[in-house]
């Protein structure tokens, strides 16, 4: 499988294609719950660091809304803006909420991973899930689409393309892939994925923080 050269429109250096990227080892790995400020009230399956955000979570759908609160919470510490901070909090409920449709939550044990990362210029967004060898069709389409959404160059494009395909598809058809097209233009994110070795599907979301800081 060759390595498809993409442009990211913030330094304009080449990216390779989803499938052939690998995150950093120890990209998300967070501080110990000794490291917290006294303000933070986290959920009792999260951590967090000065700068990083780790929960784990069930597949049930109400944990949408639990992921979403503690995302509003911690980037507010930060003197974010209003507009960014709905912006990644839709990115993390776009992520999770696939996650959890898509996920192989067969045994009790299995949970999703939800990674905030606030770097120097970034902010990644990632959902970690376990999938299976029935996903094989999701996994494709996934690809796709990412590929398809990077092919613009504007993704507000991207937006207005896959909002007329949505029209012309029957109402029970629930594989949109709307969720993708809105964290890359109304979230401002790159999309990527890989499968990591235990078969964890990992998919992420970078955005940058430039102006984020405007109020």
């Amino acid at each position: 499988m060759g390595v498809y050269p993409i442009s990211d429109q913030r330094d304009g250096k080449e990216r390779p294609s989803c499938r052939e990227r690998k995150l950093p080892r120890g990209s998300g790995k967070v501080d110990g719950p000794g490291n917290r400020t006294p303000q933070e009230k986290p959920h009792p399956d999260a951590t967090a660091s000065r700068k990083s955000m780790d929960m784990t979570v069930g597949p049930e759908w109400e944990h949408i809304e639990i992921v979403r609160r503690r995302t509003r919470l911690f980037l507010n510490k930060y003197g974010f803006s209003r507009e960014f901070i709905d912006a990644i909090t839709m990115v993390g409920s776009e992520l999770v909420e696939n996650g959890i449709k898509y996920g192989d939550f067969g045994e009790p044990e299995k949970k999703l991973k939800f990674k905030l990362h606030i770097l120097e210029k970034n902010i990644i967004v990632e959902v970690i899930h376990p999938t299976s060898a029935s996903a094989t069709r999701h996994l494709r389409r996934l690809d796709k689409t990412i590929q398809w959404i990077r092919g613009y160059q504007d993704p507000f494009q991207a937006y207005v393309e896959k909002l007329k395909e949505v029209a012309r598809r029957p109402i029970t058809d629930s594989e949109s892939g709307l969720g993708l097209v809105r964290i890359a233009h109304e979230g401002k994110s790159i999309l990527d994925f890989f499968i990591a070795e235990d078969n964890a599907l990992n998919v992420s979301a970078v955005a940058g923080i430039e102006k984020a800081l405007w109020r």
